[in-house]
């Protein structure tokens, strides 16, 4: 484009943008005048500069590079009549398009700055699907939102503030996880499961936690939760809320520590198995394929330790009727070989990080 081209084109964008700020079209309606404009002009183009000759649509084309002062009709149009359409599209035609221009830019910067904004003081709804929702923070919620990014599970956060240094994949809702609307704010009806930690800024026992859960079983029951509890006296409140899974903390750090004193050496091995942030191993578990019912232990082990799995045990639930939580059901490690496989069942193994990641 020549500089003259290029001046005559940001003036007719200038009074675009004055026309844009001064009548605020609706973005459908100059849209349509432009485009009413540029297909009257290329009729009128094809009639009387050409006598119909070619294809209307080479004329549109003509007319398209004349809004932006390109091509040998800009500068030459052959007839009176085609001078008057160069002029009227040189000044119209580029004010009409700066119209446009500046309605979309504006609709698009106005609606980036919300969504910004919105993610900045934590009023947006999430939309991830099948995430992990973290009700709460305290200086455990950054490590278990490393653990669940680095096995490529989407996470959001509901908190009172906005952590400083909050990893930028992490959606942030802004409220207080016991009420239902922050609940649906962070997609717990679509979420895999919640995690409900001890949040300070609500309380320093138990008594908020357990009232998240509530929220939560009555939001949205199917969810699978696991709550940090800090006096186990409270276990059976929490059981009332139907928590699938309680944590106690404290009680796990102290046995790791007790084991590594005992057994030296061992802590970089227990470090590994536990974090899926680095290229090591850690836990996985599975269900059990329906083809493996009936046959043993060590069909299933072996399959396992070719495919570069450590299997280490199962999971199965009690005897009994109805619906029972995975985390009621009974652990076994390193059970029998030769006990046959009744489903469902669940394997737990050691795998690469890498492949925990893809399951």
């Amino acid at each position: 484009m020549s500089a003259k081209s290029f001046i005559k084109t940001v003036k007719g964008t200038r009074r675009g943008v004055s026309l844009a700020q001064k009548f605020h079209y609706r973005l459908g309606a100059v849209f349509m005048l432009l485009a009413g404009l540029l297909c009257g002009s290329a009729f009128f183009v094809w009639w009387l500069e050409k006598d119909f000759r070619g294809s209307y649509f080479d004329s549109l084309w003509t007319i398209m590079f004349t809004l932006i002062g390109q091509g040998e009709f800009a500068s030459y149009p052959h007839t009176f009549s085609g001078k008057i359409i160069v002029f009227l599209i040189s000044i119209f035609g580029v004010a009409i398009l700066g119209v446009v221009f500046a309605e979309v830019l504006q609709r698009i910067i106005n609606s980036k700055i919300k969504q910004l904004i919105g993610e900045m003081m934590g009023i947006n709804t999430c939309k991830f699907e099948g995430h992990v929702l973290v009700c709460g923070w305290n200086t455990k919620a950054a490590y278990i939102l490393r653990e669940l990014l680095a096995s490529g599970t989407q996470a959001a956060l509901i908190a009172k503030e906005r952590p400083d240094n909050l990893d930028s994949n992490v959606f942030f809702i802004q409220g207080n996880p016991s009420e239902r609307e922050t609940l649906i704010r962070g997609g717990i009806q679509k979420a895999q499961s919640a995690v409900i930690l001890k949040d300070p800024n609500f309380g320093e026992d138990d008594s908020h936690s357990i009232l998240t859960a509530l929220a939560v079983e009555d939001t949205a029951p199917e969810v699978y939760t696991v709550m940090e509890l800090y006096n186990p006296d409270n276990e059976r409140y929490a059981r009332y809320a139907h928590v699938d899974d309680i944590l106690y903390s404290d009680s796990l750090v102290a046995n790791i520590t007790a084991m590594c004193t005992q057994n030296e050496g061992i802590s970089p091995f227990i470090r590994d198995i536990l974090s899926s942030a680095d290229d090591g191993h850690s836990f996985a578990a599975f269900d059990v394929p329906d083809d493996y019912k009936g046959r043993t232990i060590h069909d299933m082990f072996d399959y396992l330790r070719s495919e570069g799995g450590l299997p280490v045990g199962v999971i199965t639930p009690p005897a009994g009727s109805g619906h029972i939580p995975a985390s009621e059901w009974v652990s076994q490690v390193n059970p029998p070989e030769n006990m046959t496989i009744t489903l469902p069942m669940k394997v737990v193994c050691i795998v690469k990080d890498s492949a925990a990641k893809k399951s």
